[in-house]
């Protein structure tokens, strides 16, 4: 039987070392084989663990930073509150300021205040109105309403919003304001239709 780990890189065989390891406690002799042809093997279990171990710091560090942006702090505080024995100092501070800066955008995008809900109400009404042109513009070359156009005046008036909001459809009310328009424009389309 031809060892079907033979020609994984370093990083598919540490992904399917952890894998085996995490599932069964220990690993095949076909893996064993080809960990041991490529790589001394206890460095390699050495190297597999630590990236387990780094692995999971990351994750407490995401997770502390999520809780901090969350919370309102300023870079500059989670920078100094958040350390790390297993992660060198200036790759921890970019560490933290990718994950600020991810955190930080999906919170502005969640963000819901008079204004978003202005521009979202703005931008259903032109929605509306681009989807019910499209559904024309289509009904008037085929003669009859089909339902799978509601895929693509769901993009289009998504993009339509978007551009008006800068919002994606993770907001809530940008997610309301295209699922209403995509309804004013299929109510008026069959309306026009019938």
């Amino acid at each position: 039987m031809k060892n079907i780990y033979r020609n994984y890189n370093e990083e598919d065989l540490h992904a399917a070392y952890l894998h085996m390891t995490d599932h069964t406690g220990t690993i095949n002799d076909e893996l064993r084989e080809a960990i041991s042809q490529q790589f001394n093997y206890d460095e390699f279990v050495k190297a597999a663990e630590f990236r387990k171990v780094l692995v999971k710091e990351k994750g407490r560090i995401s997770f502390e930073v999520h809780k901090m942006v969350q919370k309102g702090e300023k870079i500059d505080t989670i920078l100094e509150t958040i350390s790390s024995k297993m992660i060198g100092s200036s790759d921890l501070k970019v560490f933290i300021l990718d994950k600020f800066d991810q955190f930080s955008k999906v919170k502005e995008n969640d963000k819901i205040d008079s204004k978003i809900i202005f521009k979202s109400l703005l931008g259903l009404v032109a929605a509306s109105v681009t989807g019910l042109l499209f559904f024309k513009a289509v009904m008037t070359s085929t003669g009859e309403f089909s339902f799978f156009l509601l895929v693509p005046v769901y993009i289009i008036n998504y993009f339509v919003i978007y551009g008006i909001t800068g919002k994606t459809r993770d907001n809530f009310v940008v997610f309301m304001a295209v699922l209403i328009s995509v309804i004013i424009s299929t109510i008026f389309s069959l309306a026009m239709l019938g």
